[in-house]
């Protein structure tokens, strides 16, 4: 018995930092919306995929299990507010920023807050559920128009009104219409339970809430307290239902299954620890020598691609209570993830020693187009303001209408023609052609809402609705990794699912991590020996010696300079003086004269920091943001190493974060114009994957397909035909080929009610015998005539002329949707026919008596 329970438990027990597989059953139709409506159909929409696909958000299911989790913490701490048990509810979701779940209500009524020494954060790594990824293919392999038809079918209308409250009938001007996801959908993800110090065992305190709260949760999403989203959620290595010697499902726990694994950890409960006693802090007190600065240069060794699984949040600010993304991810989110593989391999010297000798430089990861990292596009090029960017080829006027764009180098001289100009932003890659390319990360944006425990519903104490503004799921990004000679990096550890940027515990920031050879570095300066260079052999170079005495900088990401106090510096000149210290020459500002270009094209950005693990807010980073471009003048000649080392390793402040990037005597601004690239040409932007366009394998047989997935097919064609069967109906030269326009009330309901029977058994056989008997009777049989006898007896015979009036589906399911179809087709015909009737008027007493069913 030991030994059997022994495997049981090694089986079946969660494992730390390894992904468990998490499942949610509904039972009933759910709304899990996005908070959005589309005018003019749909008043709440179901959250989807970037499939098409009806997702649950992990957020969702999340906050679910804590409160579920609570109550199942309160029963084991013997009802007390605070507990060992109510401790490990904050080390499995952490800690709350708003009301901590040690401020709960006590029964008296008030709020209890109790000091907390260090903020705990989440030990679950919550996903969003999507259905199985087998069906997810199994849909995209099918042609375009059963993919779409199946999508539909995961999702239903329902109409809804207000009752109003003295009347207790429909209130006026509320009517609505909501989406919901159909009933019988099961949707999986994989979460992971990350407890630092523990082992390779998840602490079985933390299995046990968890366990118990998945067997709480019965409904989820909006209107779960009215029928909708009920759910059976199972963590997957849960034991199956208990079966009786007739197959029957037995116990107490009839269509849940037993858990068994729960059931032993139940026994246990008296033998709890405390979180302190097992989770480790994750501090180190043992100080970290610095690392001395090298002589030599880093290197560019490596370049990360990254695709956003899930949107991406990298926060740059709010506004109300939207919280904007930046369009790149900062080096800073992105130096953890490469230190810790330093740290994995075996180097001579710790990832902390080589990121503060200068060693290590994690560049800003912007968007990936056609196999190019993408840069900022210097505040030197301006394009003429009557174009944009999203619809190159429209020029100032129709003369030069089917002319690409020419963007104006204001370092340049230049006549002034009158065109008013403006800052081109954003990035940009070579297109091959001479030209460039703008590129843009695509963004989108999800509403969430913090829920009150005590109203079950947003208010402004809880903080109420709020919007996060993301990088789209699908998106390509890419960044440069900067490491000594040498240096080993943990390929293998680094290469696969990572999580990043804000909110990335659940919904957000889900990515897989590529290390790929590094791309072609761009090109640092002009030079006699150098003449030709160009960026990416896109846009020509005139060389020359040093462009006549003048050394023009353009950042390639935000350049960070703190003065004697401390104080952040903006001001080109010391931005001069610091690069010129750093390459042995004098940078002064020109006088640009009235007529001569510009010095400087500049612009200031602040970020604000965020301390993640005490969530509190850092000092302000205040510096010259990317894309700027200053003028010097330039006394001395250039070191072509001291250039490398500069264009290396950075300039100024936290350089190996990847700001301070810069790249000198640019090709690009040696152009007097650069043509910017119809955006019509094909090319990948960015986009791993659109939505609805994953990878087909091709469609298999029925018989290997997932089987929601063919039940899904099925269902669109369903909807799709008795969705047609109305609009053919509307055809007054249709309903003559079956109905006849003498036939009267009682000959019309008696078709309707054969057609509703076609779908049963021996419905096809009433239809039959009816029409046998009409051909029996003389004046039946005139009025409906042999050629409309016949067409019917076709129709409840399974014969194809039906197609002939409705779209026919694949042949694996025609037969099987024939007979519904027709009578769909037939009830249509009959509705439409009493319909028009009854709105057109009687115009003698002929047609008045046969719209009364009376014939003379």
């Amino acid at each position: 018995m030991g030994d059997l329970e022994s495997t049981r438990d090694a089986r079946s027990g969660l494992r730390n930092g390894q992904p468990f597989t998490v499942e949610v059953e509904f039972l009933s139709d759910w709304a899990c919306g996005t908070g959005t409506s589309r005018h003019g159909a749909v008043d709440r929409e179901v959250q989807r995929d970037a499939d098409g696909l009806p997702m649950l958000r992990g957020k969702a299911l999340a906050a679910v299990l804590r409160d579920a989790a609570e109550t199942v913490a309160v029963g084991l701490d013997d009802g007390a507010i605070s507990g060992v048990w109510q401790d490990w509810v904050e080390a499995i979701f952490g800690s709350q920023p708003g009301a901590s779940s040690r401020q709960r209500l006590d029964p008296g009524g008030r709020f209890r807050p109790q000091q907390r020494a260090t903020p705990v954060p989440a030990a679950l790594q919550a996903r969003p559920l999507r259905l199985p990824e087998e069906v997810r293919r199994a849909i995209a392999a099918f042609d375009t128009r059963d993919r779409d038809l199946a999508r539909e079918a995961t999702a239903l209308l329902r109409p809804g009104v207000a009752i109003d409250i003295d009347r207790r009938t429909a209130a006026d001007d509320t009517f609505r219409i909501e989406e919901r996801a159909a009933v019988g959908l099961t949707v999986t993800a994989e979460w992971q339970l990350i407890f630092p110090g523990v082992g390779s065992e998840v602490p079985w305190e933390a299995e046990l809430l968890l366990r118990a709260a998945a067997r709480l949760v019965d409904a989820i999403g909006g209107k779960r307290r009215r029928g909708a989203g009920r759910c059976r959620v199972t963590i997957v290595d849960d034991a199956p239902p208990n079966h009786g010697a007739d197959g029957e499902e037995v116990g107490p726990e009839v269509g849940r299954g037993a858990d068994s694994q729960l059931t032993a950890l139940l026994d246990r409960v008296d033998e709890v620890r405390p979180p302190a006693d097992v989770v480790s802090t994750g501090t180190d007190d043992k100080a970290t020598p610095l690392g001395a600065w090298a002589t030599e240069p880093p290197v560019h060794l490596h370049d990360l691609r990254i695709t956003t699984l899930t949107p991406l949040l990298v926060a740059r600010g709010v506004i109300g209570n939207m919280v904007l993304t930046e369009r790149f991810v900062p080096g800073t989110s992105l130096l953890p993830m490469v230190a810790q593989a330093l740290d994995q391999s075996a180097n001579d010297r710790s990832a902390t020693e080589l990121i503060t000798g200068g060693q290590v430089v994690v560049t800003n990861a912007t968007v990936e187009v056609n196999d190019k990292r993408s840069l900022p596009v210097p505040r030197a090029l301006h394009r003429p303001k009557d174009t944009d960017p999203d619809t190159e080829g429209t020029g100032p006027d129709e003369q030069h209408g089917d002319q690409p764009v020419q963007l104006i180098n204001l370092l340049r001289p230049r006549t002034d023609d009158g065109r008013r100009l403006q800052p081109m932003t954003g990035y940009y890659v070579p297109d091959g052609r001479g030209g460039i390319r703008h590129a843009e990360a695509d963004l989108v944006a999800q509403a969430h809402a913090v829920v009150d425990d005590t109203s079950q519903r947003p208010t402004e104490d809880s903080g109420g609705l709020f919007v996060y503004e993301a990088i789209a799921a699908g998106t390509v990004l890419r960044c440069e990794l900067w490491l000594p000679a040498g240096t080993k990096l943990d390929t293998k550890w680094l290469n696969g699912k990572h999580a990043i940027g804000r909110s990335r515990k659940d919904d957000y920031g889900h990515v897989t991590v590529e290390v790929i050879a590094p791309g072609r570095p761009l090109k640092a300066h002009s030079s006699p020996d150098r003449t030709g260079d160009n960026i990416d052999g896109d846009v020509n170079d005139d060389g020359g010696d040093a462009n006549n005495g003048q050394l023009v900088l353009w950042l390639l990401s935000d350049l960070l300079l703190s003065g004697p106090a401390g104080e952040p510096v903006t001001d080109p000149t010391v931005v001069g003086a610091v690069l010129g210290k750093r390459l042995g020459v004098t940078l002064t500002l020109p006088d640009p004269g009235p007529d001569g270009p510009p010095r400087e094209l500049v612009t200031t950005r602040r970020v604000e920091s965020w301390q993640r693990r005490w969530s509190m807010p850092r000092p302000s980073l205040t510096g010259l943001a990317a894309g700027s471009v200053i003028r010097f003048e330039m006394t001395g000649k250039l070191d072509r190493k001291r250039v490398l080392r500069v264009e290396a390793t950075g300039l100024g402040e936290r350089t190996a974060e990847g700001y301070g990037r810069i790249a000198l005597q640019p090709p690009l601004l040696a152009a007097d114009t650069v043509r910017l690239s119809d955006p019509a040409l094909p090319h990948d932007c960015g986009n791993a994957q659109k939505p609805g366009t994953e990878q087909q394998e091709g469609e298999r047989p029925a018989e290997q397909q997932p089987g929601l997935a063919v039940e899904l097919r099925r269902r669109g064609w369903r909807r799709e035909l008795h969705r047609t069967a109305a609009v053919r109906a509307a055809s007054a030269e249709l309903r003559r080929k079956f109905v006849p326009p003498d036939a009267t009330a009682a000959q019309l309901g008696t078709l309707r009610t054969l057609a509703d029977r076609l779908t049963v058994a021996g419905g096809p056989q009433q239809m039959l015998s009816w029409i046998a008997a009409t051909e029996r009777n003389r004046t039946r049989k005139e009025v409906w005539g042999a050629e409309r006898l016949g067409l019917l007896r076709m129709l409840a015979s399974g014969d194809d002329v039906l197609w002939r009036h409705l779209t026919e589906p694949p042949a694996d399911i025609a037969g099987e949707l024939h007979p519904a179809a027709a009578g769909w087709l037939l009830a249509e015909v009959v509705r439409a026919e009493v319909g028009q009737r009854r709105n057109q008027p009687a115009s003698d007493e002929t047609a008045a008596a046969t719209q009364t069913g009376v014939r003379s």
